[in-house]
């Protein structure tokens, strides 16, 4: 086990001290919030359970794509990835019910010419935690799974 105190790593500026964001998680939302939080200039330390899935073989999770709508969009095109995701997406206008006596009927997802895309998941991830590792305020720490922290201190233990 490794104990990480958040008040140990704060970043000493000419004025005050600059404390350092822990993101838990480095999936999709913590990748994602890891950007959003360095391109605004916090000291941002994520840490990951899995190995970094950017060098892994085998990538663990989920495996179905991810619907990507206009809000998921919005998100990547803060952080300056929007056409890099977008242009590897598969555009789905409409779901397909089947019903019981074999009748197929689509039903679109908005109006005419809208639509939702299909992205991998995991090639999502890699490219928001590559993202992320750009940011000269940002360290990403793999392998560290959280077993306990406390929120008066900012301690959080790692196994």
């Amino acid at each position: 086990m490794e104990t990480v105190s958040l008040s140990s790593h704060t970043h000493e500026s000419s004025s005050s001290k600059r404390k350092v964001i822990a993101v838990v998680g480095g999936g999709l939302v913590g990748s994602l919030n890891a950007c959003f939080f360095a391109k605004r200039g916090f000291d941002v330390a994520v840490f990951e359970s899995r190995e970094d899935i950017r060098q892994a073989k085998v990538v663990r999770g989920r495996s179905i794509n991810l619907a990507l709508s206009h809000r998921g969009r919005q998100a990547l095109k803060h952080v300056g990835m929007e056409d890099k995701i977008v242009s590897k997406g598969i555009p789905m206008h409409a779901r397909m019910i089947h019903n019981t006596n074999g009748k197929r009927s689509p039903i679109p997802y908005g109006k005419k010419g809208q639509y939702i895309l299909s992205v991998d998941r995991a090639n999502l991830n890699k490219e928001l935690l590559a993202e992320a590792d750009t940011f000269p305020n940002t360290t990403l720490n793999f392998n560290h799974k959280l077993h306990d922290w406390s929120p008066k201190t900012g301690a959080m233990t790692f196994i």
